[in-house]
């Protein structure tokens, strides 16, 4: 699944409601006072776990909600933070864990539904994450993230006309999504039609215009529509956003020496 990450990248988290000036940085903050109250320590790490989120530190912001749920077992946006953070680190189990945690005490969690749903996609494990994401569109019918996580689970299934409804359906309830835009480009090019792939992949990367491997995957559809000065410059693009990447190489390497 070559846009895992972005699927990850989704996932729904509850950061605290707390104003810029009041965060330090993640390793900053000092340790927690004894003398503090339970309600004073909880509010001292939910600035720390606001400050790790935004700095993408995944240790420590695992390690700061579980002192939360030490401290308040019943925090359920602590157990889905955690659940949020074990998912970005690979540690898969661990965040389901958290997710079904949270479902098992308030069955009407949508955020924990859809998180979940999202991680069993992740995890490969499709008719898991299908029936987590349909009880999320039962709660939240204009849930779009839903219906655009489910369609690319029924797209990994081969099930592209299941698939391109609710991508069809994500994208109309809300067109600013460019994973959206990118798993229906991704399915038009398995279903050959690679001129629609296109128009998909281009309407992605004007929302998120950094990302490599949707260049990539433009690259090879104007390729299977005979436009190689198109794809080319695709390629190069991605070599600039990610100088390593190897099917990038490989395709400015391919069509540079058809030029010579």
């Amino acid at each position: 699944m070559w846009f895992r990450s972005v699927l990850l990248a989704v996932a729904v988290l509850l950061v605290p409601n707390i104003s810029f000036s009041d965060i330090s940085r993640c390793g900053s903050f000092p340790l927690l006072d004894d003398k503090l109250s339970k309600e004073e320590r909880i509010a001292a790490l939910n600035k720390r776990g606001a400050a790790c989120i935004r700095e993408g530190n995944l240790m420590q912001t695992i390690t700061t909600y579980s002192e939360i749920i030490g401290l308040d077992p019943d925090n359920m946006t602590a157990y889905l933070n955690r659940g949020s953070a074990y998912m970005q680190a690979r540690q898969f189990e661990l965040g389901l864990a958290d997710y079904s945690h949270i479902i098992r005490i308030k069955p009407n969690a949508t955020e924990a539904w859809y998180n979940r749903g999202t991680a069993f996609i992740v995890a490969r494990q499709y008719d898991a994450g299908i029936a987590d994401l349909t009880e999320v569109i039962r709660q939240k019918p204009d849930f779009a993230r839903a219906y655009c996580n489910r369609g690319m689970a029924y797209s990994e299934k081969s099930d592209y006309e299941k698939a391109l409804a609710d991508l069809d359906a994500g994208i109309q309830k809300d067109s600013s999504l460019a994973f959206c835009y990118y798993t229906r480009g991704e399915l038009y090019f398995r279903k050959a039609d690679y001129q629609k792939a296109v128009v998909d992949f281009t309407k992605g990367l004007q929302l998120k215009p950094d990302y490599a491997q949707a260049l990539v995957q433009r690259g090879r559809s104007y390729e299977k529509l005979g436009q190689p000065e198109e794809a080319l410059e695709d390629y190069k693009a991605a070599l600039e956003i990610a100088p390593r990447f190897k099917d990038a190489q490989e395709g400015v390497k391919r069509l540079s020496e058809k030029q010579d």
